[in-house]
């Protein structure tokens, strides 16, 4: 029961906010192993729990007269407390606002300015820049603009499938997999109309490659095609 009551009070923080970084597409460069999960966990508790504190102390300061509760100020005290079911309960609320919104902040407003900083110093390097995302496949598939897609075997003609990208695989699934739709629209569309290849993906391991056609060329050649329909 003290290993679990450490776990929430002491590792769990750190998790969420690691959880809520990851959610909003900021995904390391490799899957960690349990330890340096446990790590970066353990790293991310002190801002997360040091946050939560100041909002729980606030509180309890502000209702001094009304609650005969006192400040946490140090890991004795917190330790102390996390034998009371209804601080737990509390901290764990807390900590799930204050992770997120922390984690909103790095994202949306930190992370881009730590990446400039990187890109600088390996500018200063001759290195190349690092991207927003962590790997090739993010960079291209997991954005919000739609694409369509033409994926086949590499040296191979005729077994090609075009469609337009309805779901992506995530980061760290096992396998990479695309769900397409309207595979005999697009197929004749791309048939019909020569469409620019924005951007092509060689997967040599799979010995697959996937086209990626210029959105505004598939547009304007839906325009200039209003009346043809899947299954013409």
């Amino acid at each position: 029961m003290e290993n679990f009551i450490g776990s929430i009070v002491f590792i769990l923080p750190g998790f969420l906010m690691y959880f809520w970084i990851q959610s909003f597409g900021v995904n390391p460069v490799v899957k960690h192993s349990p330890g340096e999960f446990t790590a970066i966990a353990a790293l991310l508790w002190l801002p997360t729990s040091f946050v939560t504190l100041l909002l729980y102390n606030g509180v309890v300061y502000a209702l001094r007269f009304f609650l005969n509760v006192d400040v946490v100020w140090s890991l004795d005290a917190l330790k102390l407390k996390s034998n009371d079911i209804r601080f737990l309960v509390l901290f764990l609320l807390l900590s799930v606002a204050v992770s997120f919104v922390m984690s909103w902040i790095w994202a949306v407003k930190i992370y881009p300015t730590h990446l400039k900083i990187i890109n600088k110093v390996r500018a200063k390097r001759g290195a190349a820049d690092f991207s927003k995302n962590a790997s090739v496949w993010d960079e291209i598939f997991t954005s919000s603009d739609t694409q369509v897609v033409e994926i086949g075997k590499i040296n191979k003609e005729g077994d090609a499938i075009v469609g337009c990208i309805r779901k992506a695989s995530r980061t760290f699934e096992p396998e990479r997999y695309l769900s397409l739709d309207d595979i005999d629209y697009f197929t004749k569309l791309v048939k019909y109309r020569r469409i620019t290849v924005s951007q092509i993906l060689y997967d040599t391991k799979a010995g697959t490659y996937i086209k990626i056609f210029d959105p505004d060329d598939i547009i304007k050649a839906q325009m200039l095609n209003p009346s043809l329909e899947e299954g013409e």
